[in-house]
């Protein structure tokens, strides 16, 4: 169980980070074309459409698998849909937990999560399993914590003179700052 995707969209959804740290070994249950995991047949057993890799140039740009991207684009979805039925905040809640939306949506063994704040939106990709549920459930706040700590990153990345509003964040410190966190999520810092 591991945070395997975040990515910071601005509010009208444009993406402004969008990176994935899964491990290349990842567990998805089904790759773009449908196939099992484990090499078995095809999940629809119906004619196969190819889906065509990354480029380099692409890879460089938005360093994320495809199949992340798309999971991102639904619970982006998603997270609209929850925004505009404004019955996402608890009542009383303030600080952070007055921006953290929750879960948004299951995708294989992918669950996402959302916090939004008044301009930007993120959105978190959490690998799971079944047997991890009832943990992932504890680990609620500390994803929380981790996305309002990415809030703060990308708040003081935008006190550089230089950076622009609603462009791609290409902070060298923003980026370590929240890999460090991402790695403190995910156990490798500890």
């Amino acid at each position: 169980m591991s945070l395997a995707a975040l990515s910071v969209l601005s509010r009208q959804g444009t993406p402004l980070y969008l990176r994935d740290y899964a491990d290349d070994d990842s567990n998805l249950f089904f790759d773009l074309n449908g196939q099992s995991a484990d090499g078995g047949s095809d999940l629809f057993e119906d004619e196969m459409i190819p889906v065509e890799e990354m480029s380099s140039k692409q890879k460089d740009e938005w360093p994320c698998q495809l199949d992340y991207q798309f999971v991102l684009h639904s619970a982006c979805q998603r997270l609209d849909d929850v925004l505009r039925e404004n019955k996402w905040k608890a009542p009383g809640a303030s600080g952070m937990d007055a921006c953290w939306v929750g879960f948004l949506c299951l995708s294989d063994n992918l669950r996402a999560y959302g916090y939004v704040t008044t301009n930007t939106r993120y959105i978190a990709l959490i690998e799971d399993s079944i047997e991890n549920i009832q943990l992932q459930k504890a680990r609620n706040s500390e994803l929380c914590v981790l996305m309002a700590n990415a809030h703060r990153f990308y708040t003081e990345s935008l006190l550089n003179p230089f950076a622009s509003l609603h462009s791609k964040i290409t902070s060298k410190r923003f980026e370590s700052n929240v890999t460090s966190l991402v790695n403190d999520f995910n156990g490798y810092g500890r």
